[in-house]
């Protein structure tokens, strides 16, 4: 009979009790992660929280204060970036306006000392995987925000890493082409089955480009997991602000109002999501205080017991100066965000 008991699955990096201290200011605190071979994960929080600092760490950008990182099993906590199985692509693609595309993308190369006939192959392979090889010979600089963009790409993966690490690559580039970038991103990383470590600030990106998510504030990994769950079910009121934006209702009497029946778990707020909100008669009294048209949705902010909420409708719902509102859905999230704020740390 076959064994039909399930292979764990393997962790190519791995980060154990990682502390980075600037002065007084902590920008990573303890923090520990796996992130799976073959799987693209974000990490996702506001400028300050440390991300970057964290995959500069892995990068062998940074070194650690004090933890172990490991990749493909190996300790790396002191190892320098060019010792590392890992490829990072930065913010501003760092590209040498002085060369080619297939000179930028032989850099890597080259400093590895990879052979002459060795190197060709793989410049040409890496440009073929990103479809630019057609423009191998052409200054970068005659080259779009994108195509930039793909072919620091190419740079990356021509080295074979075992990790690519993306530190915000989509954030110099306009609306339409970041969304365009992304879903050829996705693509890409679905196509070379390359382990992904990816920063960003911006949650539609997280949410469109990850297996899993990881949610920092203040230097600490507070939530991870896949994005729909993640999503839905937020632990915190920190995660359920910053993903998804949700109202965040800490007055006991209004929080009654509006889930009645339920009683609020010790140290917990309500929190409920602006798409969540309908119009009813049945509903809370609120005194819309001010609406934007957004196309698909229109969004309300109302004054509900002296407290500002936020609502998404539909924008042919009538209009007056008082309405009354439900929620379809509502969630007790622990109340960790009174009080806090991020370091200035990146």
């Amino acid at each position: 009979m076959a064994n039909t008991t399930a292979r764990p699955v393997e962790s190519i990096v791995t980060l154990e009790s990682v502390t980075k201290r600037y002065g007084a200011t902590v920008a990573a605190d303890d923090v520990s992660l796996q992130v799976r071979a073959g799987e693209f994960f974000s990490l996702l929080g506001p400028s300050g929280c440390g991300k970057t600092t964290l995959l500069r760490m892995i990068g062998g950008f940074e070194r650690p204060d004090a933890g172990v990182v490991r990749i493909a099993g190996r300790d790396m906590t002191t190892a320098p970036p060019r010792r590392r199985p890992t490829a990072m692509v930065f913010q501003n693609y760092a590209l040498f306006p002085n060369m080619t595309v297939g000179e930028n993308v032989a850099y890597g190369l080259r400093v590895r000392k990879t052979p002459l006939a060795q190197r060709r192959e793989r410049v040409r392979e890496a440009l073929r995987r990103v479809e630019m090889q057609a423009l191998e010979d052409r200054p970068v600089t005659a080259l779009s925000g994108g195509q930039q963009q793909r072919v620091a790409l190419a740079r990356a993966v021509a080295v074979e890493p075992d990790v690519l690490l993306f530190d915000e690559p989509l954030s110099n580039l306009d609306i339409a082409l970041r969304e365009q970038t992304r879903r050829e991103l996705k693509v890409l990383q679905d196509r070379l089955g390359i382990t992904s470590i990816y920063v960003t600030h911006d949650q539609q990106e997280a949410l469109a480009l990850s297996d899993r998510i990881g949610v920092m504030r203040a230097g600490r990994l507070v939530q991870s997991g896949e994005p729909e769950r993640l999503y839905r079910e937020p632990q915190t009121a920190y995660v359920a602000e910053f993903l998804g934006g949700s109202n965040i209702v800490r007055d006991p009497r209004l929080a009654a109002r509006l889930a009645p029946g339920e009683t609020p778990p010790p140290g917990c707020a309500l929190a409920i999501r602006p798409e969540h909100f309908e119009a009813s008669a049945e509903g809370v009294e609120a005194r819309l205080v001010s609406r934007q048209f957004l196309g698909t949705l229109t969004e309300w902010w109302v004054e509900m017991d002296g407290h500002r909420l936020r609502a998404w409708v539909d924008p042919q719902e009538p209009v007056s100066e008082v309405v009354t509102l439900r929620p379809s859905s509502v969630r007790w999230v622990l109340d960790d965000t009174q009080g806090a704020g991020p370091p200035d740390v990146a």
